[in-house]
This record gives C-alpha cells, sequence and structure tokens, in this order.
C-alpha cells in the first residue's frame, strides 16, 4: 500500500467522498461554475476538507489537499484561510525552503510553487510524469527540492522548482511507489511501498537499495535529534537505526493501524500520526513510543508544531489540538 492508496483509505474509512469541502468554492463546482482564480481566497471550512500535508514556511502553516486548494495560517494555526491553485487535483505533499519559496504536488503529475509563502501559485507542467500521482516533496535547501511518487518517479529541481529533472532509482526497472524522502547526515535517504528502503550519497543523482528490515510499506521517515533514523508505515510497523541503517530495532507499538506521518518537534519529542486518530510519540529519540489516541478517531495525515500547540492534518481537516486530550486504549 503506497501513500496514494492512503488516501482512498483515509477518505473511505471514514465514509467521506472528495466532495467534503464546504463553502463557495463547493457550491460553485457543484452548480458547473468555474473554479476560482488561482490565488483567490475562498470560503472553506478547515475542518471540511480532506488535507494530507502540512509545512511551516517561517511564520506561517501551509496544508494542502483535496481539488488543489491550500491553506494557510499566520496564527499558529488558530484560523484559517484558503487560497486556490491552478491545478484541481489532490496535492499530496508541500515544502518549502524558507519563508518564501515552497513547492507542492499532487495527483496527475501536479506541481505548484510559490514564491509569497502560499499566497499565490503557479503551476510546472511535468510532463515526464505521464500523468502519473507525485506523492510527496522534500526541500533540500538553496532552492532545491525533489519530488517523487508513483511508479518509482523521482524529480529534483536546482532553481525552486522552475524546472525539474528526472533520476533514476535504483533500476530501469523500479516502479515501486515512493512515499517519503529525508536528508540525514549527508545521506538522502528513500522509503517506500513493498519494504523500499533506498540511499543516495550524493544528492539524489543516484539510488542504490538499502537492506530493508520489513517487506510492508513504508509511508514516512524522519531524522531523531541524536541522528538516529526512524522509518514507519503500514500495521504500525516502526524501525530505528542509530548506525546510519547498517542495522535496525524494531519498535513496538501494540496496534496496527498505519502509520502516515511525522515530526521532530523543537524540544526533541518525537510524534507520529496515523489512521483512526493515531498519535505515537517517544522523549527518547524514537527508541520507545507511547501509543494514544485522538477520541475524534479521526485519520491524521501530517503534524507540524506552532507557538499555539501541535498542529495536525488529515480527514478531518486542520487545527490545534491538545496533546492532553489523548487516551490511551
Amino acid at each position: 500500500m503506497s501513500r496514494w492508496t492512503r488516501l482512498a483509505c483515509l477518505v473511505a474509512g471514514a465514509g467521506l467522498a472528495f466532495a467534503s469541502v464546504a463553502g463557495k468554492a463547493e457550491e460553485a463546482e457543484q452548480a458547473g461554475k468555474a473554479r476560482p482564480r488561482a490565488g483567490t481566497v475562498v470560503d472553506i471550512k478547515p475542518n471540511r476538507i480532506v488535507l494530507m500535508d502540512i509545512a511551516v514556511a517561517g511564520q506561517r502553516l501551509v496544508t494542502v489537499g483535496e481539488r488543489g486548494f491550500a491553506l494557510l495560517s499566520d496564527d499558529g494555526g488558530k484560523t484559517w484561510r484558503a487560497v486556490g491553485t491552478p491545478v484541481t487535483r489532490t496535492l499530496t505533499g508541500v515544502a518549502f525552503n524558507g519563508d518564501q519559496l515552497g513547492v507542492a504536488v499532487g495527483h496527475g503529475g501536479s506541481v505548484v510553487r510559490t514564491e509569497d509563502g502560499g499566497a499565490t501559485w503557479t503551476e510546472v507542467v511535468l510532463d515526464e510524469a505521464m500523468g502519473e500521482s507525485l506523492l510527496g516533496v522534500t526541500g533540500l535547501g538553496d532552492g532545491k527540492f525533489a519530488a517523487y511518487g508513483a511508479f518509482g518517479l523521482y524529480f529534483d529541481t536546482l532553481d525552486g522548482g522552475k524546472s525539474w529533472t528526472r533520476r533514476r532509482v535504483i533500476a530501469d526497472d523500479f516502479e515501486a511507489h515512493i512515499s517519503q524522502v529525508v536528508a540525514a547526515n549527508g545521506t538522502l535517504w528513500m522509503v517506500g511501498e513493498a519494504g523500499t528502503l533506498a540511499r543516495s550519497d550524493d544528492g539524489g543523482e543516484t539510488w542504490v537499495a538499502a537492506p530493508s528490515p520489513y517487506a510492508g510499506s513504508f509511508f514516512g521517515a524522519l531524522v531523531t535529534r541524536d541522528g538516529a533514523l526512524l522509518i514507519f508505515g503500514m500495521r504500525s510497523n516502526v524501525f530505528r537505526s542509530a548506525d546510519g541503517g547498517a542495522t535496525w530495532q524494531k519498535i513496538e507499538l501494540g496496534t496496527t493501524a498505519s502509520l502516515n506521518g511525522g515530526r521532530v518537534m523543537s524540544d526533541g519529542r518525537i510524534m507520529l500520526v496515523g489512521n483512526a486518530g493515531l498519535v505515537a510519540g517517544s522523549t527518547d529519540n524514537g527508541q520507545t513510543l507511547k501509543l494514544q489516541w485522538s477520541e475524534a478517531g479521526k485519520g491524521f495525515a501530517a503534524v507540524a508544531e506552532s507557538p499555539a500547540g501541535i498542529v495536525t492534518a488529515g480527514e478531518a481537516g486542520v487545527g490545534v489540538f491538545d496533546p492532553d486530550s489523548l487516551v490511551s486504549k
């Protein structure tokens, strides 16, 4: 199962439909009217739209999701405004280099970029994606981003997303869906479906397969404060490596709900989020995880930190939530 498939599961599992977008934008589309012009602020309730990723852009939070919409918050996630982008396909990933330059990617090979912190977006046509879905994007600094997704698609850019180069991953016939790419100690690590684990020591120009501790799908990865690599995904499988991927330790969680996203907070705490309101936290750089749940039971796709608190995005939209409200089962 890939991150692409996760969107369908996240929605179908809650009995939702893509028509969950509320407000004027939904009414206009339902009536067959023109979509709001890209960059136009539209009336969408932040808890009535499926969202797939969230990024920090300076003091602003930017989250993206269904129908190509982006939601912005300048008060730590307390209030949100939605803006249209030039695409209407679901956006699955967003990343920033600094507080102004950002890239979002999504279904149908969609790529949009912003130079004003997400207030306005322009489309970049990526013909080599051949209409296949991009599932994530990683900001690598100095105008460099990596975008990746279905059937082994991997692209990078050196000019802030204006132009992209497709890279070969592992082998010519590699077609596994790629879920996430992270930088760790000068190495890029890639995770994906069917136990995909690969590394690049030259900034993503070439990739080699690495021994994987799991044959199932990985949905995410992060680097802990002490430099360890944490990879996670389907059925709450979590593995930790403190020696650059040479060996892996399985971190038991006690559930089979999938983990979709994660973040290292400013104080070093780790928070992983997943289906059915799953939240797993760690205060020891991922050596152990504490399992808790959101009482609402709605699936989370991504998590971020703001001055107002912990912000989650997923099937119930986006908002600040109180970790003290989590429950153990």
